[in-house]
């Protein structure tokens, strides 16, 4: 199965488009509603400034504060050649570390019985 590649491109005739297709609803909502198609120009051109506003403050608002429907995914291992390179990559051996050494009888402290001592 083959891959598709969104181009940028294809997000500026998507944003354009969007921009084209709300902004004349805008205008035409406003000019039925009052009548005057002085006023529907008019709302059209403020909500053209002024809609790309909002919508970055919006953006931003979302990516730094709000987590909502974010999920990490795992790390893609590295492609090598080296399988064996790969493997040690995802699974790191643990590092040995010597054990330490046990007193021996002659140094070990003597105990105190309080049982002998009555």
């Amino acid at each position: 199965m083959s891959q598709i590649k969104v181009n940028y491109k294809r997000h500026l005739a998507k944003t354009i488009s969007y921009r084209i297709i709300s902004t004349s609803v805008g205008f035409l909502g406003m000019w039925w509603a009052t009548g005057n198609i002085k006023i529907g120009a008019a709302f059209s051109v403020i909500e053209l400034i002024y809609k790309p506003i909002q919508y970055y403050i919006h953006e931003r608002v979302w990516y730094k504060w709000i987590k909502f429907g974010l999920e990490k995914t795992p790390e893609k291992i590295k492609k090598n050649p080296d399988i064996s390179q790969n493997i040690i990559e995802k699974y790191p051996q643990p590092v040995y570390k010597e054990p330490k050494p046990t007193p021996s009888l002659k140094e070990e402290k003597k105990v105190l019985s309080y049982t002998k001592n009555r």
